[in-house]
């Protein structure tokens, strides 16, 4: 059975055809896959594990179901739910890995990440990355009460949009240079990882390939690894 990777659904509490095509594929998975790597942005915002709104619950309960039905899920945060934490964890079953993690199978490394590590060239972006992971603030803002978390959220997104429109398409891409340092340095076959919302294999000088996973909007993305090879897929929602 093949590994499966997914990123940047962007689910939002809101029951719309999104939310219905990852409880679909998340029924189909068991069958097709023996694991699930989901590798940021499974959320549109995470404001904390503490957040009760029901469709937040629904989707944790039907991951745990599929891991009930012996699908390994893992999950590595992404710039909208960083937030996501221990609570999740333990109401699901997922495994919360590192960023820029290297799994192997039969001798070949695969390297997991969300991929705006990789954009070192959106200096702004980076910055702001920086502050809002420190513990300190983390911790602070999970003291706030949920309507402040939500609004502070929504003022984000609005923000990161308008300051989106302003940025030249290759700074919010990744560093080139910086991408073949890591997979050097890591050895590395293939490099799987979202953010850019820019599905594409690539093929690189030194034999490894950079899989970029595609965001899901019309389309839903899934990247489908089995014994050296991958596959990306497309399927309308």
């Amino acid at each position: 059975m093949s590994i499966a990777f997914i990123s940047d659904l962007h689910l939002e509490p809101v029951d719309n055809d999104r939310l219905k095509s990852f409880i679909n594929f998340l029924a189909e998975a068991p069958n097709k896959y023996k694991s699930l790597y989901i590798i940021g942005d499974l959320f549109e915002y995470w404001v904390g594990d503490d957040d009760p709104h029901p469709i937040n619950e629904l989707i944790q309960n039907k991951i745990k179901d599929a891991i009930g039905q012996g699908l390994s899920i893992y999950f590595i945060h992404g710039n909208r739910d960083f937030l996501l934490g221990s609570k999740f964890e333990k109401n699901t079953g997922l495994r919360i890995i590192n960023d820029m993690t290297v799994i192997k199978d039969s001798g070949i490394s695969l390297m997991i990440a969300h991929g705006d590590s990789f954009c070192t060239d959106d200096i702004e972006y980076q910055a702001l990355k920086k502050s809002l992971r420190s513990e300190e603030w983390k911790k602070d803002f999970l003291q706030k009460p949920i309507a402040e978390r939500i609004a502070f959220a929504d003022d984000l997104r609005a923000k990161s949009a308008e300051s989106s429109s302003n940025k030249a398409e290759n700074i919010m891409d990744v560093n080139q240079s910086y991408v073949a340092e890591v997979i050097e340095k890591h050895k590395i076959d293939f490099l799987i990882h979202g953010h850019t919302h820019r599905p594409a294999i690539h093929k690189l000088d030194n034999g490894s390939s950079r899989v970029v996973l595609g965001s899901w909007e019309d389309k839903g993305w899934v990247a489908e690894y089995n014994e050296g090879n991958i596959e990306l897929k497309s399927f309308t929602i």
